[in-house]
C-alpha cells in the first residue's frame, strides 16, 4: 500500500461521508463510481488521495452487512440517458453504530484540502456544473504548474472560505433546511441548505486562465432569487445588489460609450405579440444569450431553452428574435462587434476579477458577503460599503464606474429619511426588519440556536 492512499485513511473518509448523509436523511444514498479510471491519486484535484481501493472497501463493508448496496447500470441504447450509478447507504447495523456518536456535522471539514483553483476544458452553467459541448474530447480537470498568480488566487480563496466558515448563512423562511428545484429536463433536485454548503472555488474554462474564472459554490447560487431574498447572514436580513447589464456595460466601456438610459428599452413595440414589459425582458435575455453565443442560431436556441415552458417568450420565432436583435443593434451599433462572437466566456473573466476585488475588501474588513457572479448579498447595514466597493472595483478593472441597482434603498437611506416621509420610512423598515423577523420559521430559529450553542462550546 502506498502511503498516500492508505486504506485506513480512505475508510475514515468513507465512514464520515456516510455519517453526514445519515444525519441528513437515513434513507439518503451516496453515489459510487466503480470505474477504476475515476480514481487518480497523484493529482491536485484529489488531495485526500482516494484511490480505486475505495471500491474494495465498499465491497468488504457490504459483505459484512454494514452497507445497503444497489448495483449501477449502463444504458448503451439511449446514449447513457438511463444509466444509474451504484449507490450505498448505512445498513441498520451501521446506523446502530452511528447512533452512539455525538459528533456534529459542524465538527467535520467537508472540504478538507480541496483544490479551489480549477482549470478545465469544460464550460460551466450558472451553478458551476461542468457542461461538455460537442467537439474534441474534453478534460474535466487539467493539471497545471502553480505560478505567483495561481498562488495569489488560492490564498484569496482560502481567506474568503475561512470567513464563510465563521459566518452563519441560512434561509430564514425554511422550516426544513432544503429547497427542491426543478431542473431543465423536468427532474427535481434537492438542494441542502446548511453550513457545509458554503465552500467556494474559482473555475477557469477552455484550458485558458483568461476564460471564465468565476466564483462557484455556495447554496445561494442554486436556490433562485425568490429564496435569496430571505437569506439571513449571522441572523440579520440581507439585500442583493447587482451591476446593471454588466456584460453589455463592459462592451460599451471598451468603445468609450456610456449608456445612461435603459439599454433594453427599444422605444416602441416591434414584436406585436409582446407588451412593453415583456419585450424589454425578452430583449435583455436575448442580448445576454447573443453575447455568449458564437452565432445567431445558437443565440436564438439558447434564448428559448432558458424560457419557462408555456411562456410566450419560448414561442418566439427566429424571425421575431432577429427583429428584436436587429432593432437593438440599430440603437446600439457600438455593441455589434460583441454580439454573437463568443465574447461571454472572456467577459466572465472580467466580471470574476471585479468580484475578486470586492470580496477581498470585504474579507479585509471581516464582513461577510455572498456572490452570485455579478450580484452580491450583504447585511442590510453594509449596502453603502458594497456600492462603494463595486464602484472602486469597476474603475480598477474596467476603468469605468459601472451602474449598480437594487430593489430597495439601503438601510442607511431609510434611517436618514426625514420625518415628512415617515410612512414610507416605516414601510421600508417593515421590509428590512419587521417582516423578516416575523417570517423566521421555528426550524430556522432552532438551527441558528444549535449553531450558536456549538460555537460557544467550541471556543
Amino acid at each position: 500500500n502506498k502511503g498516500k492512499s492508505d486504506p485506513k485513511r480512505q475508510l475514515k473518509v468513507l465512514l464520515l461521508d456516510l455519517y453526514v448523509a445519515w444525519l441528513d436523511d437515513p434513507n439518503l444514498c451516496i453515489g459510487v463510481n466503480r470505474n477504476s479510471n475515476a480514481y487518480k491519486v497523484d493529482t491536485r484535484y484529489n488531495a485526500l488521495h482516494i484511490s480505486r481501493k475505495i471500491v474494495s472497501l465498499i465491497d468488504v463493508l457490504v459483505e459484512a452487512n454494514y452497507l445497503d448496496y444497489i448495483h449501477g447500470s449502463h444504458d448503451r441504447v439511449n446514449n447513457g440517458r438511463f444509466s444509474r450509478t451504484s449507490r450505498i447507504r448505512p445498513s441498520l447495523k451501521l446506523q446502530d453504530k452511528f447512533s452512539e456518536l455525538s459528533l456534529s456535522p459542524l465538527d467535520i471539514d467537508h472540504n478538507y484540502l480541496q483544490e479551489t483553483v480549477i482549470l478545465t476544458d469544460y464550460e460551466t452553467d450558472e451553478q458551476g456544473n461542468y457542461t461538455k459541448s460537442s467537439g474534441k474530447k474534453k478534460r474535466k480537470f487539467i493539471e497545471y504548474e502553480d505560478t505567483d498568480c495561481t498562488n495569489d488566487i488560492r490564498r484569496d480563496l482560502e481567506a474568503y472560505n475561512q470567513l464563510l466558515r465563521d459566518t452563519y448563512v441560512d434561509i430564514a423562511t425554511l422550516e426544513e433546511p432544503f429547497v427542491v428545484r426543478t431542473k431543465k429536463d423536468g427532474t427535481t433536485q434537492r438542494i441542502k441548505i446548511d453550513q457545509s454548503k458554503k465552500f467556494v472555488r474559482r473555475i477557469f474554462s477552455r484550458a485558458d486562465w483568461n476564460c471564465n474564472g468565476r466564483f462557484y459554490g455556495g447554496f445561494w447560487q442554486q436556490v433562485g432569487s425568490e429564496y435569496r431574498k430571505n437569506i439571513f447572514i449571522n441572523d440579520s436580513p440581507t439585500v442583493e445588489v447587482d451591476y446593471k447589464g454588466l456584460h453589455a456595460a463592459i462592451l460599451s466601456a471598451k468603445k468609450d460609450v456610456v449608456c445612461d438610459g435603459d439599454r433594453y428599452d427599444l422605444g416602441t413595440i416591434v414584436c406585436p405579440r409582446l407588451d412593453k414589459q415583456q419585450q424589454r425582458k425578452a430583449v435583455k435575455l436575448l442580448v445576454l444569450a447573443a453575447i455568449n453565443a458564437k452565432g445567431r442560431s445558437s443565440a436564438f436556441g439558447a434564448f428559448r431553452y432558458n424560457q419557462p415552458d408555456g411562456s410566450i417568450e419560448k414561442t418566439l420565432t427566429n424571425d421575431e428574435l432577429r427583429l428584436l436583435l436587429d432593432t437593438f443593434l440599430q440603437r446600439h451599433p457600438y455593441l455589434e462587434d460583441g454580439i454573437c462572437s463568443d465574447q461571454g466566456i472572456r467577459l466572465m473573466n472580467v466580471d470574476s476579477r471585479i468580484t475578486n476585488y470586492i470580496i477581498k475588501e470585504f474579507v479585509r474588513l471581516r464582513k461577510p458577503i455572498l456572490s452570485v457572479h455579478d450580484s452580491y448579498i450583504v447585511d442590510t447595514r453594509d449596502v453603502e460599503l458594497l456600492r462603494d466597493c463595486m464602484r472602486e472595483a469597476s474603475l480598477d478593472v474596467v476603468g469605468v464606474d459601472l451602474a449598480a441597482e437594487q430593489e430597495l434603498p439601503s438601510y442607511q437611506d431609510v434611517m436618514a429619511t426625514r420625518y415628512p416621509d415617515r410612512d414610507y420610512r416605516l414601510k421600508v423598515l417593515d421590509h428590512y426588519l419587521i417582516n423578516p423577523a416575523k417570517n423566521k420559521t421555528t426550524g430556522y430559529k432552532l438551527r441558528y440556536q444549535q449553531y450558536q450553542s456549538y460555537k460557544e462550546g467550541s471556543e
